[in-house]
């Protein structure tokens, strides 16, 4: 039988504020480190990671424009629609 997991362990305590940013940071640091890593695999060792990243983070952008553009048409159609 499996054993169940204690759900009344304690929580971890808050972060401040330069506890939470130095987090941010090292996984910042370690996303990024992950995207390289995979893109040297995707281009070999002698391949162009660079221009990989380059054509990874356009298409990142214009997906990241793309959902801001629907949420904004959203939230205009839902404001006008509260307003009738």
């Amino acid at each position: 039988m499996k054993k169940q997991p204690n759900l009344n362990s304690a929580r971890p305590r808050p972060l401040d504020a330069d506890q939470a940013i130095a987090l941010w940071a090292l996984i910042t640091d370690a996303s990024d480190e992950l995207l390289l890593a995979g893109l040297r695999k995707q281009t070999g060792s002698e391949g162009d990671w660079k221009g990989a990243y380059r054509r990874w983070y356009h298409q990142y952008m214009d997906e990241h424009d793309r959902v801001k553009a629907n949420m904004l048409e959203r939230l205009a159609q839902a404001g006008k629609n509260h307003d009738q």
